[in-house]
């Protein structure tokens, strides 16, 4: 290539629609040269993933060597930084109003594991082309209106919806995915895509999560023990202690439905 030949990159978080997205562009012999999966890790010491174990374990046994074998290549990139980071000792805030404090769990709205451990890797990823443009292909479907009028294009770098391209939908992207055999399992579960740590989590979600892996919740529970912490509210606002109370009440209720 060029030195100012453009690079084509699928955001890919291997849900329905950056799978489709990809597959739409197989299929309509779009220009791609990467997708590009940013694992956000609860602990890279450990070699814990932040993603959903069945969505991650489906991601590396199944999903990539099918891509791989359509001739995508397939870029998984991550940050020095992981969730832990925010609870360890030795990484206190060195400024702001905070200053000697641990920042403990990210805010829901502000999260800073967006920002430093899934956001920044796939820039640095970006940057590792140079003064190339970067035409960045997104999973947004057609009849997402709102997220669709934020694509945008910032310097080298313009944002593409092939959904919106070739007129699909949610529901459309989904069933491209599945035909393809390329939909996780998330979709068969009451998991949410993303971190399993994530405040924006359902009360729900947290509670089937916590049934299925009690061990890394289990983690959390520790995590939320910290000392030095500048924030201990784990979901907009409210401590793990209160969110687990409910999760309890939410719990014996369901329960209660099934007997």
């Amino acid at each position: 290539m060029k030195e100012k030949d453009p690079v084509y990159i699928a955001s890919c978080s291997f849900g329905k629609d950056s799978i489709a997205t990809i597959l739409l562009a197989i299929e309509n012999n779009e220009p791609l040269d990467y997708a590009v999966f940013s694992e956000v890790m609860y602990s890279n010491a450990e070699g814990i993933s932040g993603e959903i174990p069945e969505h991650i374990e489906w991601i590396r046994e199944i999903a990539i060597p099918k891509l791989e074998s359509l001739g995508v290549p397939v870029k998984v990139v991550r940050a020095a930084r992981d969730y832990c980071y925010y609870f360890t000792p030795g990484n206190e805030n060195t400024k702001g109003n905070h200053v000697g404090k641990l920042k403990g769990f990210p805010l829901g709205g502000h999260c800073v594991i967006n920002r430093d451990c899934k956001i920044k890797p796939i820039h640095d990823f970006y940057k590792s082309f140079g003064d190339r443009p970067i035409i960045q292909y997104v999973g947004i479907a057609k009849d997402e209106p709102v997220r669709l009028a934020r694509l945008k294009a910032t310097g080298k770098r313009q944002q593409i919806s092939l959904l919106q391209k070739y007129g699909y939908t949610e529901a459309m992207a989904k069933k491209k995915a599945a035909e393809y055999g390329l939909l996780s399992p998330l979709y068969s579960t009451s998991y949410r895509g993303g971190c399993w740590f994530c405040p924006n989590c359902r009360l729900r979600t947290f509670v089937c999560f916590r049934k299925a892996h009690p061990e890394l919740w289990a983690k959390l529970r520790e995590l939320s023990q910290t000392p030095n912490l500048c924030s201990y509210g784990f979901k907009y606002g409210e401590t793990f202690q209160q969110i687990e109370e409910r999760m309890n009440a939410q719990e014996a209720q369901l329960t209660l439905f099934e007997i």
